[in-house]
């Protein structure tokens, strides 16, 4: 319960800092646009994000949830080459649930207690086109290679037993930045991830599903150079 308060905070803190960001603030949307036009720069960010599983039925089963949400961070490099960016990111997602078993589709539940974890890390290239509005809003465009670090554990569990796993994939975003103080922005970015999995055992199997990625919404905050 106190998880939740704290991604409750975090994401309506976000929600107020995107609705502050006025057009009385010209110095901030002036300095956007400044920023296009000069040289190298460096934003670097925190995130929370909801992810809407593609392997739906898969983490219903499991968690009694389609969705994860989770926390992260990056960093990125602009104008490499006039409004070209690069990216590193990563975030974590955790949820409980317990350990299933699945017969002509119905799934019975077992009753152990599991915790899966899902970390992608991002490492992406992208486009940042000309600010907007007298907020200075900036869209933006990405797409680059996925490593989705995935665990499964239960207390007691066998070695044998553990999911640890990387897969491999691709992933592409767009989203909007917009400058609320200085050199602070807020923005929403929405992507898709592909992680497939060559050899899905398990409730994946039962379910055919074989991509952990899935659609998802990110709110940010950042703070560039």
């Amino acid at each position: 319960m106190a998880r939740r308060r704290v991604i409750i905070a975090v994401a309506s803190g976000l929600l107020c800092a995107m609705v502050a960001a006025t057009p009385a603030r010209a110095q901030t949307a002036a300095s956007a646009r400044s920023a296009v036009a000069s040289g190298l720069g460096v934003r670097a960010f925190g995130v929370f994000e909801w992810q809407k599983m593609a392997a739906s039925r898969t983490f219903d089963a499991v968690t009694d949830k389609t969705t994860l949400s989770g926390v992260g961070a990056g960093a990125e490099v602009h104008r490499l080459w006039r409004n070209v960016f690069v990216r590193a990111s990563f975030s974590q997602s955790k949820e409980t649930g317990q350990r299933v078993f699945v017969f002509n589709n119905e799934v019975f539940k077992l009753g152990v207690p599991v915790e899966v974890s899902a970390t992608p890390i991002e490492l992406a290239v992208g486009w940042r086109f000309t600010p907007f509005s007298s907020r200075g809003i900036v869209p933006y465009l990405g797409g680059g290679a996925l490593f989705l670090k995935y665990s499964e554990t239960s207390s007691g569990d066998e070695r044998s037993d553990q999911v640890h796993e990387t897969y491999k994939g691709f992933a592409v975003f767009g989203g909007l930045e917009v400058p609320v103080w200085r050199h602070v922005s807020a923005g929403a970015e929405l992507g898709w991830r592909s992680a497939n999995v060559p050899e899905p055992g398990g409730v994946l199997e039962a379910f055919d599903e074989k991509n952990l990625g899935g659609l998802a919404m990110r709110l940010m905050v950042s703070v560039r150079k």
